[in-house]
Order: C-alpha cells, then sequence, then structure tokens
C-alpha cells in the first residue's frame, strides 16, 4: 500500500498555508501591477515563454529518481546506500549518486537551488540566438527547443563530472547546484546576489507551507555538527567547474564581467554556504573543524575568481606574470590538484576478509553492530608515497553496513545516536528492490558504574538476533557484604551476586513488577527501576534506559 505522508499541522488547519500561498499570490500579482511588464520582458525576451524549460525539466528528472528509483513515493525513507559514490569499482553508485538524494529535505534544498541558479544559468544561455541576422529554427544551434534540451544535458554531463572526482561516498545534487552558481555569480553576479536572496525567501515560504504553527520544546537528540555532512570538496569542484565554464563563455563572448561585483558574489555565496568549513574525521563520529583555515581560503578564492575573470575579454589566462594571468593558473591548477585528490578515494576496494563475519545478511549486505572497530574503507584508500600510514587507527562505533561487491563498508548509525534513541532502522537494497534492519539497544545504568546494554538486530519481519553486549557493571553499593553485577547477554541481562569470599551466584533479572532472589538478596524491578533488598534495607541498582520524548 503507498504511504502518503501529510504533515500533522497541515492536516489539522490547511486553512494556515492556504493563507500563506494567498499572501504569496497577492504581493506577486500586486507587483506586476506595479510593474507592468518590466518584471517578465526580460525573461520572455531571453527565454520561449519567459520560462526555464530546461531546468524544470532537469528538476523533475532529478525528482522522479528521488520518487521512483529510491522509491521515496512508496516508502518515508528513500532508498540511499546503493546509490552513493562509493568506488570506481561500483559504476552504479558513481553515476546515480550525484542525482539522488538521502531525504526530503536534502532534496528540496537541491531543487530550490537548482531553480534559483539555473534560472540565471539558462538565462544568460538563453533560448534565442543573440547575434544580429541570424534566425531562429536556422540551424541546431539556433533552435529553441535544442537549446532547451542542451541544459539538462550540460547539467547531467555535470553530475556526472562531480560524482566521479568527489571524495568519498557521497550522494546529492549539490555539485551541480554549486556549478550553476560558479557560472551564474561570474557571468551575472547582480542577477545571483538577487537569485541567492530569493532562495531564503522561497525557503521561509516552504517552511511556512510545511510547518505552518508548530509547538516546540526542548528536546534530547543526538546531532552531528552539520559542517560534518558537507560534502565540501564535492561543492569546491562543482564550484569551480562552474567558474572554468563561465570563464570560457566570456572569452568566446568577448565579455568582461564586474570585478568587484565578482568579488563580493564568490565570497558572499562561499561563506553563507559552508564552504568555509574544510574539516577532516577523526574517528569515533567526531570531526576536526579547522575554521581559521576555511575563512582564509574563501577570501583567497574570491580574490583570485575575481582577477582571474577581469582581462577575459581579451584572452584566456597563461603562464606569464602579470596578476591576472597567475589568478586564472592558480585557479586551474587548484581545480585538477581537488580532481586528482579524489581519485585515491575513489579506487577503494572492498574484499571479502574486510566484511563483517557476524550479523545480519540481507543479500550481498552484511549488517551488524560493532565498537572501536576500524573504518575498513577508511583503510582500504591507497595513499602514494606512504602518506596516511596511520590512516587505519580511524575506528568507527555503531551499526555498520557492509558489502564487498558494492565495495560499502560504512557506519550507517552512530553509537551515540542508537544510545539516545535505542532504536534505528537500516534500509539495504539495490535497483527494484529493499529491505529494512531493524537495530533496538536495551540498558540498565547502574549506580555508581557504566550502563550495561545489549544491541539485537532483526530483518523486518523476523526475528531479533544479539549483535553485541557490552562489558558487565558493578554496582557502587554493598548490600550485607555483597556486590551486584549486571551482565548483558545474548538471552538478556543476568544478576551476578558476589560474596566476600569471592563466591557468586547468577540469576535472571526479574521481569517487571516481579521479584527475583539471587545469592540471598531480593530484588525489586518497578517498571524502569531495580532495587535489591536485604534485611529491610532497599538500594536502587539500576535504572532502565528510555527513548527521549520527542
Amino acid at each position: 500500500m503507498m504511504q502518503v505522508w501529510v504533515p500533522e499541522a497541515l492536516a489539522a488547519a490547511p486553512f494556515r498555508p492556504a493563507a500563506v500561498v494567498l499572501a504569496v499570490v497577492v504581493g506577486m500579482v500586486g507587483l506586476r501591477r506595479l510593474t507592468g511588464d518590466r518584471l517578465t520582458a526580460p525573461l520572455r525576451r531571453r527565454l520561449l515563454f519567459g520560462v526555464p524549460w530546461g531546468t524544470l525539466l532537469t528538476m523533475a528528472g532529478v525528482l522522479a529518481i528521488y520518487l521512483f528509483v529510491q522509491g521515496a513515493w512508496w516508502y518515508h525513507h528513500p532508498l540511499v546506500t546503493p546509490f552513493r559514490t562509493w568506488s570506481y569499482f561500483y559504476p552504479l553508485g558513481m553515476l546515480t549518486g550525484p542525482f539522488t538524494h538521502s531525504g526530503q529535505a536534502h532534496i528540496t534544498g537541491n531543487l530550490l537551488g537548482t531553480l534559483l541558479y539555473g534560472t540565471v544559468v539558462e538565462y544568460v544561455w538563453g533560448h534565442y540566438p543573440e547575434e544580429r541576422g541570424v534566425q531562429t529554427f536556422t540551424s541546431l544551434s539556433t533552435n529553441p527547443f535544442a537549446r532547451i534540451l542542451a541544459v539538462p544535458a550540460a547539467m547531467a554531463v555535470v553530475g556526472v563530472f562531480t560524482g566521479l572526482f568527489a571524495v568519498g561516498p557521497v550522494v546529492g545534487f549539490s555539485g551541480v547546484v554549486f556549478a550553476l552558481a560558479g557560472f551564474a555569480l561570474v557571468t551575472r553576479p547582480y542577477l545571483f546576489l538577487g537569485a541567492l536572496l530569493g532562495s531564503r525567501i522561497v525557503n521561509q515560504i516552504y517552511t511556512a507551507l510545511l510547518y505552518p504553527e508548530p509547538t516546540v520544546g526542548g528536546t534530547t537528540r543526538f546531532v552531528t555538527p552539520w559542517w560534518a555532512n558537507i560534502a565540501i570538496q564535492g561543492h569546491a569542484i562543482g564550484l569551480l567547474a562552474g567558474i572554468v565554464v563561465a570563464g570560457a563563455y566570456l572569452w568566446h563572448r568577448q565579455e568582461r564581467p564586474a570585478t568587484t561585483r565578482v568579488f563580493f558574489a564568490t565570497l558572499v555565496y562561499a561563506v553563507s554556504n559552508g564552504l568555509w568549513a574544510v574539516y577532516v574525521p577523526v574517528g569515533g563520529g567526531r570531526f576536526t573543524l579547522f575554521r581559521w583555515l576555511g575563512t582564509a581560503l574563501v577570501f583567497v578564492l574570491a580574490l583570485l575568481v575575481a582577477a582571474a575573470t577581469a582581462q577575459l575579454h581579451h584572452r584566456l589566462p597563461r603562464f606569464e606574470r602579470d596578476w591576472h594571468s597567475v589568478a586564472g593558473v592558480v585557479l586551474l591548477v587548484a581545480f585538477g590538484a581537488l580532481c586528482l585528490a579524489s581519485v585515491p578515494a575513489n579506487t577503494v576496494a572492498i574484499g571479502p576478509d574486510n566484511v563483517p563475519q557476524d550479523g545480519v545478511t540481507v543479500r550481498d549486505y552484511v549488517v551488524t553492530y560493532d565498537e572501536d572497530v576500524r573504518n575498513e574503507y577508511v583503510a582500504s584508500i591507497s595513499l602514494p608515497l606512504g602518506l596516511g600510514d596511520d590512516r587505519t587507527n580511524v575506528s568507527e562505533s555503531g551499526v555498520i553496513v557492509a558489502s564487498d561487491q558494492r565495495e560499502v563498508w560504512i557506519a550507517a548509525v552512530p553509537k551515540g545516536r542508537l544510545a539516545l534513541d535505542q532504536r534505528a532502522t537500516v534500509v539495504v537494497g539495490g535497483v527494484g528492490w529493499r529491505e529494512t534492519v531493524v537495530a533496538s539497544r536495551t540498558g540498565w545504568r547502574v549506580l555508581g558504574n557504566d550502563t550495561v546494554y545489549r544491541v539485537q538486530l532483526r530483518r523486518e519481519g523476523g526475528d531479533p538476533q544479539t549483535a553485541f553486549t557490552s562489558a558487565p557493571s558493578t554496582a557502587d553499593a554493598r548490600l550485607d557484604g555483597r556486590n551486584v553485577t549486571l551482565r548483558p547477554g545474548s538471552g538478556g541481562f543476568e544478576l551476578k551476586v558476589t560474596r566476600k569470599n569471592g563466591t557468586s551466584v547468577v540469576g535472571p533479572l526479574p521481569a517487571n513488577m516481579t521479584t527475583e532472589t539471587v545469592g540471598g538478596l531480593t530484588f525489586l524491578r518497578n517498571r524502569t527501576d531495580l532495587y535489591a533488598s536485604v534485611n529491610q534495607t532497599r538500594v536502587k541498582i539500576a535504572q532502565k534506559q528510555t527513548p527521549p520524548e520527542r
């Protein structure tokens, strides 16, 4: 059965988003009456009926992949794992990664960027010939329909390019969005800045429609730094690719952009879109952010772009000593270096020995849970000249998904997130099929000591199997000379009572609202609390972990 998700606020009060739509329509109609044709006439001169058809076709294609190839039309969560750019030895991921997305917010943001920056680029490109005396439909290059189709074709080529030269298993159309922005900020800086501001307005409208009247409060949740989710290198090569193509276009048209406008357009975009977020993963779900370096780099980037494009109406950058040529050469070298930097990471080969032996097997996937294990994906990156010999020290903890056939190895659910939420799902699959594996974590906070827990995995509709158990933990309390230890096992949790002489007795953890006698102590479980008593003395030994309220 198809699942259709409708926000609760939207279903409960449809008049609120209707009010937003009405306000937007009234505002646009009022603006049209105030300005007449001055707002739309320039678009109609450059675009067929004033509409960026090529950009809209591209958006439709990307959306169709998200809905039907990734399965978001039928399922709440799209299938992502097999469509990442894992390795050159896994062509499917390399070709599909740039056009697939990890969720609703991800694709919404990229489609919005495509619409706004793509419209500027298509406006610059135009559907009609600009040369005097040249008529429409006299050749393929003057055919408006051919020029429209050239736009999605070019975006597809750029998408494949960013996928082939992005570092690591990335996913998303953002490399193309950055390329569009790079082309737009060089060729039409003012229009670009208008599109950048327009994206904020459209985002506000979208949020108001989706969540018209939310009631929010403080919540406990696991959060990864936002900048750690950015494919900074992929964004950078996308931006530089757009700038290089824009430079070639300006040289061909013998146009000169406004240097100051290009400088500030580049700087504003780089800062507002996190190109300063230079970071490296250090393992265990932790990342180091080099904010100082990133801030310096975006200023250098803006200056180089402005200088390199200032003289393009005369000639292309060449190896000369003048400032403009040096800036152009530096940009080209940096662009090439960023592309080459991706080759070692994209030649990863995950062999059978790198795949966990224990866990839930779903066709060619293995899903398991482990802690402080070597990241086999990072360890498989071949760096020249012995560089990065300590890369094998990068460790991961959490729900691990691996496949030697797809070159996949990833900690899909970090340890901290599962510890907080207690339950998580991992979706694996391929073209035309998918399956969900559920991970659940049960834990007890032991008085004055570490939490004990076990992690179970099960295929959807299957029986759970224990994938991991923590070390036992002894409560920081003694009752009648006895120590109490909780230890997890494949069948559940056990109590171990140890006397002064070292003898011990093991018994089961009592069920809810029942008691058990182990080693002379009586244990009572009252919902989430576990008590131990002897001789009318009762001590709280442990408390069961519960998922946070949402």
